[in-house]
């Protein structure tokens, strides 16, 4: 089974933005994950836009689903694996 994708902005820790805080509500589950940043140029973004029709990150992918907005993936993540 393939890891679940965070695509996120390049902000270096998990304390200043919303991506971060997704990125820790994984970590806090136990998901092993993989990280991928995207530019802060929204415009720069094509792979987003393709993936959910906006520009905007956190974006997270498992299997077919694609999850996005940071409160959204929070309650992917304690639905889909709980709080630990």
């Amino acid at each position: 089974m393939d890891k679940p994708v965070l695509f996120r902005c390049p902000t270096p820790t998990d304390s200043l933005c919303s991506c971060g805080s997704t990125a820790k509500a994984l970590k806090k589950a136990g998901v092993e994950f993989d990280s991928r940043k995207v530019p802060y140029s929204k415009s720069k973004r094509p792979e987003i836009l393709e993936l959910t029709g906006q520009k905007r990150v956190p974006v997270l992918i498992d299997g077919d689903d694609v999850i996005h907005d940071s409160k959204r993936i929070k309650e992917y993540v304690e639905r889909r694996w709980g709080k630990r």
